[in-house]
């Protein structure tokens, strides 16, 4: 299952990375090539503003050189008529033209193509002033006087805006006779950009166009931004996405939402200067960038269904792999608690084969040294028990013929012999490894407890945590039990029939290790007496465990109290059952 769970997530993990490098990749990509597009958009846009303007400009050169206007050679009346008509054809033949005049050299208006303003003094305005000297073209500005002349009772829809455009009318002399002036309805531009944004298709569909003055205020967009100078980070901060700056990624002022933009600067058209617009072209980054989304959506989603097929192959192979392994871990832990070794499983891996020979390999080497070890325990305990033996059987003989106190010097020498000897087969059992506290300490109080007594009051009590105590701990234990039992048995607790001992026992730990401590607490027994003098038995309690540390005896008027501490090795004194014996070996 691990194996399943890493072999998808490193899957998915691929996935996610792929997905971003290749989206990262494709959308800079996108990026470019959108932005390249928007700006073909924007100077497609920018030549056609260039290219009306020069028509316009070009029509009042042509208008301004005509003889109707320089030398009518006809009455005033009909001079009037003639210019007029020919003002009315321009304006009919160009309908974007609000109003065409001819201006005298004195500025003020002779003839319109509409009559309206005409008498009036223009003699301040630019296009006049300029209009004198050479052909003359100026910015969009806005036209209350002309709209109120033009359409006095009518609620226009938007405010009027006009460009001028005017140039001098000379005689055949070079003499000036006057300047013809025409406004343009700003309406042409917007047109011509709402006529451009109609014709977006497909990802390119819902582009706006914007047209920026040379100040850089908004001449056409959005209501919120229209007439307002546009912030210069919009423009030149962000990202731009090509060396010269021409398109970019960022946010507007008045969206919330990122938009891919891109510009470009009208330059004129021959000998028309122009008037130094800038066109730019703006698209959500959403949509802009749409393909690249939808691209990343792709591989995140046959990604990560090849990442739930590799792990549901990765789950069946690691039920081929691991099920073997399984059963080689419990092998092995068969073998390391000294349990025969179970049939080896087929691995289908060469490492697992290998594990699987050296199991076997040591199973039959720990059943050879578990043998070995066999015969050498069984081999010692004979000889010990063979010594013990012999140690009593010398000093029954050396003492038989002895009377008075030898004779109970003997027996305790005997007693003590036994005692030794009991401790000596427990530990053969767990091949001297350790002992378990609860089962010395009962085997050593039994052969002193003489009759059964009541089932429900028990003579001696045991109480304490199950330990085990290495050899050399077991063995001074079951000297000090034989000791206090000996005497609780002559003089103490047992030799009264309502007599009680409390055996019990604590572990204690402190940064200096685990400590056993261990009080021996007789009740119910005649009164304490404290000996006139100090014999073998009370010395070997006074030395506690082994001389380990100190122990104390006290002669209390209810009963004799014994405590005895001593330290235990972690590492052989656990908790638990008891040590494996080597014996392990093939099933």
């Amino acid at each position: 299952m691990v194996l399943a769970l890493g072999f998808g997530t490193l899957g998915l993990l691929a996935t996610l990375a792929l997905a971003a490098l290749v989206s990262r990749d494709a959308t800079a990509r996108l990026e470019a090539e959108v932005g390249g597009q928007l700006a073909e958009i924007a100077g497609q846009m920018a030549r056609s503003l260039d290219l009306g303007m020069f028509e316009r400009w070009r029509d009042i050169q042509i208008a301004a050189a005509s003889d109707s206007l320089r030398d009518p050679g006809a009455s005033a009346a009909a001079s009037t008529a003639a210019k007029r008509a020919l003002m009315e054809r321009m304006q009919a033949t160009y309908p974007a033209y609000s109003i065409i005049g001819l201006i005298d050299p004195d500025g003020r208006v002779a003839v319109t193509s509409t009559g309206a303003l005409e008498g009036a003094d223009v003699s301040g305005r630019d296009y006049f002033r300029g209009g004198r000297e050479r052909p003359f073209v100026g910015d969009v500005h806005p036209a209350k006087l002309l709209q109120t002349a033009l359409a006095p009772t009518a609620a226009p829809r938007e405010p009027l805006r006009l460009l001028d455009l005017a140039a001098p009318v000379r005689a055949a002399d070079g003499r000036l006779v006057g300047v013809l002036a025409a406004h343009l309805d700003w309406t042409w531009a917007r047109d011509m950009a709402r006529l451009l944004e109609g014709s977006f298709r497909g990802h390119r569909a819902g582009a706006e166009i914007l047209i920026l003055a040379r100040d850089g205020s908004v001449l056409l967009g959005p209501p919120a931004l229209q007439g307002a100078p546009l912030p210069r980070d919009v423009l030149n901060g962000g990202r731009p996405l090509d060396p010269q700056g021409a398109s970019r990624v960022g946010f507007w002022p008045d969206a919330a939402a990122s938009y891919l933009s891109a510009r470009a600067a009208t330059a004129g058209y021959r000998d028309y200067p122009g008037l130094g617009w800038q066109v730019v072209v703006r698209q959500t980054a959403d949509r802009a960038l749409a393909p690249a989304a939808a691209l990343r959506r792709r591989i995140l989603m046959a990604g990560s269904a090849v990442a739930l097929a590799a792990a549901l192959l990765a789950w069946l192979l690691a039920g081929l792999i691991a099920r073997p392994l399984r059963e080689l871990a419990l092998a092995a832990g068969a073998l390391g608690n000294d349990r025969p070794l179970p049939p080896l499983p087929r691995s289908l891996v060469r490492e697992g084969a290998l594990i699987a020979e050296a199991l076997g390999t040591a199973a039959d080497e720990l059943a050879r040294r578990g043998e070995a070890h066999r015969l050498l325990i069984d081999e010692l305990n004979h000889r010990v028990k063979n010594t013990l033996a012999t140690v009593q059987s010398m000093a029954a003989q050396s003492l038989k013929n002895l009377g008075g106190g030898a004779v109970a010097g003997r027996d305790a020498f005997e007693a003590r012999l036994l005692a030794l000897s009991r401790a000596h087969d427990i530990l053969t059992r767990e091949s001297w490894a350790s002992a378990d506290l609860r089962g010395m300490a009962d085997q050593a109080v039994r052969p002193f407890l003489g009759e059964p007594g009541s089932k429900r009051f028990p003579r001696v009590t045991l109480d304490g945590p199950d330990l085990r105590l290495p050899p050399e701990g077991a063995l001074a234990l079951t000297m000090i039990l034989h000791e206090l039992c000996t005497n609780a048995v002559k003089h103490g607790a047992l030799s009264v029939p309502g007599g009680r001992v409390a055996l019990a026992w604590t572990l204690e730990t402190s940064p200096g290790g685990r400590a056993l401590r261990m009080t021996w607490r007789e009740r119910g027994g005649p009164p304490v007496v404290p000996p006139s003098r100090t014999g073998f038995g009370t010395r070997l309690l006074e030395r506690g465990f082994a001389g380990r540390t100190t122990a104390s005896l006290t002669y209390a008027a209810e009963g004799l109290v014994y405590v005895a501490a001593s330290p235990l090795p972690d590492e052989r004194a656990e908790t638990g059952p008891a040590p494996p014996r080597l014996r392990a070996g093939r099933a």
